[in-house]
């Protein structure tokens, strides 16, 4: 890791010393490489009702409003809530829409 980034970092936070910064930058950098690896086995492509549904799932919306909008069954909006979490091996809403996103998905 760059040391100018360390220092940029610590200057930011004057709580933070210098020599924690990198470390807890390390971390986030090694969580962000673990979900990257995640969504690179899952390589299942979401649908385009799949991808209209974690859109609006990233829009705050529960199954029944989803539902709604889309004309569907609550029923099925769950179903293709789990079948999204699965593809994109999420085990919440938060997640598969940050992995949605992360991916290009929607």
């Amino acid at each position: 890791m760059d040391s100018s980034l360390g220092l940029a970092l610590s200057a930011e936070s004057p709580n933070a010393s210098p020599s924690a910064v990198p470390y807890e930058s390390g971390i986030a950098l090694a969580n962000n490489a673990k979900d990257a690896e995640g969504m690179q086995h899952s390589g299942v492509p979401l649908s385009a009702r799949e991808r209209a549904i974690v859109l609006l799932m990233g829009h705050g919306l529960t199954n029944k409003m989803i539902a709604r909008r889309l004309g569907i069954a609550p029923d099925t909006v769950k179903a293709h809530a789990k079948r999204i979490f699965s593809k994109l091996t999420a085990q919440s809403r938060a997640q598969a829409v940050y992995r949605a996103s992360t991916l290009g998905l929607i």
